[in-house]
């Protein structure tokens, strides 16, 4: 009995959060207590996306959802998130079909972790360090009793890095090596820049033709990032930000399946989301691009997304063999 209750009180506590999730009001602070309280057990995790695919079936329910257009041009994709906590917590225990979860078991040769296109994995390393590879991602891992290696061969990954002071966990990336002992933070690898958001303790970052040690010198370190920072490497120079939680937490969502888009060009969202797509959205003109949107989208949705965007925004949807176009609604 007392573990059917714990049950409830996670259910109730996902849909909760889902419906702030899609409310358009969420803040900075609630946004950390979703990524807190799914990193607490696989159980919340699991439940989070239940609530996301009854989010689905239930936004079917009412049609009435409608797009609104604000004095700033900016687009919403809103319409029941008000009556949404009750509509989901009268719909949870009916018998769906279970939440297909962005999280795959990667794709692994000896000590190689990797993703395809649309892909995201959870990597349990040996030293009890967890790895969440994001969508065309790969990783090397090389530990011994002396230190914990990691290259970073291409994409993103998460780094929740296991305690451990007699040996310094380190990122090669190819330019630069991140360096901490126990910490969570972020790489993202393209080909131009490095962004690396820490979301806890210290991280420190050298150029990669620097010698190596297996100890870390934070006096010494070239570039510190503290909690709460972000910072952007390119060949030549950095750019290291204090911002806020809220920009932090937007460097991580993809590890729930969602990106939520506050005022952000068009062009921009789709930039993500062909991250995970095999056959590109494309714009017709630069202009379109211009166009600002908010809202909260699924990565596992696929094509879903044109059907909110043409809803939303005055375009339509072009659909092509080898891609699909954006073009502007006569």
């Amino acid at each position: 009995m007392k573990t059917d209750l714990n049950q409830d009180a996670i259910t109730k506590q996902a849909a909760n959060f889902v419906a702030r999730l899609y409310s358009g009001e969420l803040s900075a602070e609630e946004e950390n207590e979703i990524y807190a309280w799914c990193d607490q057990s696989p159980q919340h995790q699991q439940e989070f996306d239940n609530m996301l695919a009854i989010w689905d079936s239930s936004n079917q329910l009412f049609q009435t959802a409608a797009p609104v257009k604000k004095k700033n041009h900016t687009y919403w994709y809103t319409g029941i998130a008000a009556s949404f906590v009750c509509a989901v917590l009268a719909i949870w225990f009916v018998a769906l079909p279970p939440s297909v979860s962005t999280q795959q078991v990667a794709h692994n040769e000896p000590n190689r972790y990797h993703t395809a296109v649309g892909e995201i994995s959870t990597v349990g390393l040996p030293d009890g360090s967890i790895v969440t590879l994001n969508t065309n991602s790969a990783i090397k891992v090389d530990f011994s009793g002396s230190q914990r290696r990691i290259l970073l061969e291409r994409g993103e990954a998460f780094f929740d890095v296991a305690k451990d002071a007699t040996r310094v966990f380190s990122i090669n990336t190819g330019e630069k090596t991140i360096r901490v002992i126990g910490t969570k933070f972020n790489v993202r690898k393209s080909d131009a820049t490095l962004k690396v958001s820490v979301a806890e303790g210290l991280v420190a970052v050298q150029s990669s033709t620097l010698p190596s040690s297996d100890q870390i010198d934070f006096e010494e370190a070239e570039t510190l990032l503290p909690a709460g920072s972000i910072g952007a490497f390119n060949g030549t120079s950095e750019v290291i930000a204090q911002v806020t939680s809220k920009e932090v937490n937007a460097s991580q969502q993809w590890r729930q399946g969602i990106f939520r888009f506050d005022n952000e060009p068009l062009a921009k969202v789709l930039t993500e989301f062909n991250r995970y797509r095999l056959k590109k959205i494309t714009l017709e003109n630069q202009a379109l691009g211009k166009l600002k949107i908010s809202g909260v989208f699924k990565l596992k949705d696929g094509d879903s997304i044109l059907s909110a965007l043409e809803a939303a925004l005055p375009v339509e949807v072009e659909r092509y063999p080898e891609y699909i176009e954006l073009t502007a609604k006569n």
